[in-house]
């Protein structure tokens, strides 16, 4: 049901109680509801006399100087008296009553007496009407009193269903729809709906630098934007302020809130939400409006709804990411292991660590250094000046020139400076005795963590192949000896075969078998070797220098 109404029922049921006709106004005289038990006189003051102003409902006068009580005041004709009272919402009269016309019974003989030039329907209305004794005025303005604040009441009812309306949506947005908290600026944005008169918002977030604006929302607010704040402002001088939402009122006047007011920012009301995570304060949002002299009590729960809700979705979405970024780098370090495999060289090994290591993105360069044989070699990858790299060189070479073993094989990785950078060195130590360091710029020390999880597990991968290629080097006879060893005769036959380059039929005619069972030796092949293809086998093959002899 509309206000309007509410305010016709409420009006009916006191025309019919006063004998009074009746009509609501706003504050600019506009009607909001019908006239109820509309009288002859009533109808002559309303359609027929000429009304200067709008001040006919609504005198400015009273308005002006803050009354809020009904009065008599004259009104179409001289004796002819109405009643208006003012609706007063939230402190200012936003509706006028205007409830007559009537006659005293003091004064109605005399209106009689004075010559009526100006119409008939006058004389006859007035002469009709009821002359009301002074106990009876006084009565119908009690009446029309209590009538003004029922009204009021109604109105402050039905504006906060509406608002409490406003606010469900605002939570069902923010719960069903993702986009709607999509990013702090959306946030923001959609506490500023929570009243009209909130005019800015801001996020204070936790950096190296400090506590830093990093979003803003409203005219003047974006003037703070990457601005530090002081350490006085509340939430960070005040320890039991970062756990629930704070009011504050006339935080201009306030010297604690300098930093916005140096920033010609002069909040008259303001709310701070911290933003929490496993008891943790991440940062602050914070509204205010520079016109309201108070906000509404409901402002900070709800507030600290979406603030919160914003705050886990923004962790959701981080931990998504995160995961996805894993997937992407086992992906990337599995590739980087087959291809290590292949090439089984120490010093292209170490380089494809460095090219691996700069793709995770973890800073602005990556450095390893391989020694043994009497010499070293450097590798870098990213930005880096050689004034660093061959500084950082010489320091690596002189920490490890004793022990190196021991050392190396302790694998420990370890935050170091180099120059003005910090970098995640990684020791790695190969069975052959030679040595190497793998160095990863950070850019945040936050991510020192998952830096360490991938360069242990890339060192490992590496070390691995080395030792790989130095077995197999150091057993190549042996390894000729195995194939013969797992292999079958006939195995033995088709895989000559096979490296000589003959397809499954050319193999089937020589060996007088069908295609099928070449097929299935082929696999049996495959397994026992440990190749997927092929052009796999028959790279091992002739890195083994295997040629199989006919008895």
């Amino acid at each position: 049901m509309t206000i309007n109404k509410l305010l016709q029922y409420v009006q009916d049921a006191y025309a019919a109680l006063t004998e009074l006709s009746m009509i609501i106004v706003d504050h600019d005289g506009n009607p909001v509801t019908k006239v109820s038990n509309i009288t002859e006189l009533a109808e002559l003051v309303l359609f027929v006399a000429k009304k200067g102003s709008l001040s006919f409902f609504c005198p400015r006068e009273p308005a002006v100087d803050g009354w809020q009580r009904p009065v008599v005041v004259p009104v179409g004709h001289l004796g002819v008296k109405s009643i208006i009272a003012p609706v007063v919402v939230d402190g200012k009269a936003e509706y006028w009553i205007w409830a007559g016309a009537f006659v005293e019974e003091e004064t109605k003989w005399l209106i009689c007496e004075q010559p009526l030039s100006d119409a008939r329907e006058w004389a006859s209305a007035i002469e009709q009407a009821n002359a009301l004794p002074a106990w009876a005025v006084e009565a119908k303005l009690g009446e029309i009193e209590k009538m003004a604040a029922i009204c009021g009441e109604l109105i402050c009812s039905e504006r906060r269903k509406q608002k409490y309306n406003e606010y469900g949506q605002l939570l069902k947005a923010a719960v069903t729809d993702r986009s709607a908290l999509n990013g702090v600026d959306k946030l923001l944005h959609q506490l500023r709906k929570m009243d009209e008169r909130l005019d800015m918002a801001l996020y204070i977030g936790k950096h190296r630098q400090g506590w830093l604006v990093t979003a803003t929302s409203g005219e003047k607010a974006g003037q703070l934007y990457g601005k530090a704040v002081d350490e006085l402002f509340p939430p960070l001088s005040s320890p039991e302020m970062s756990r629930y939402p704070a009011y504050f009122q006339d935080a201009a006047l306030d010297p604690r809130f300098s930093f916005l007011v140096r920033h010609g920012i002069r909040p008259k009301a303001m709310v701070v939400y911290p933003a929490m995570y496993e008891e943790k304060l991440e940062g602050w949002v914070i509204v205010g409006s520079e016109t309201a002299s108070s906000l509404p009590d409901t402002i900070k729960p709800l507030g600290a709804v979406l603030v919160q809700h914003w705050h886990l979705l923004a962790k959701c979405e981080t931990a998504n990411m995160k995961m996805n970024r894993h997937f992407m780098r086992l992906a990337m370090l599995m590739e980087i292991g087959r291809a290590m495999r292949v090439v089984q060289k120490e010093e292209e090994i170490v380089r494809m660590m460095a090219e691996f290591a700069i793709e995770l993105a973890y800073g602005d360069f990556v450095c390893a250094i391989w020694c043994g044989d009497g010499k070293a070699v450097t590798v870098h990858e990213g930005e880096i000046s050689a004034k660093m790299l061959s500084c950082y060189r010489d320091d690596v070479l002189r920490r490890y020139s004793r022990g190196i073993a021991q050392s190396a094989k302790s694998h420990v990785p370890t935050l170091r400076q180099v120059g003005d950078k910090t970098v995640m060195e990684v020791p790695f130590f190969s069975r052959d005795g030679h040595f190497g360091v793998l160095a990863v710029h950070l850019k945040e020390t936050d991510e020192a963590k998952e830096a360490e999880v991938y360069m242990t597990a890339l060192v490992s991968v590496g070390m691995m192949m080395m030792n790989s290629a130095a077995q197999a080097k150091d057993g190549q006879t042996a390894n000729v000896q195995m194939l013969s060893e797992q292999l079958t005769a006939r195995e033995m036959d088709v895989l000559e075969l096979l490296v000589q380059g003959c397809s499954n039929r050319e193999i089937s005619e020589r060996l007088f078998i069908s295609v099928h069972t070449v097929k299935n030796h082929i696999t049996n092949i495959f397994q026992k070797i440990g190749v997927n293809d092929r052009s796999q086998l028959i790279a091992l093959v002739y890195q083994l220098s295997h040629r199989r002899q006919r008895h």
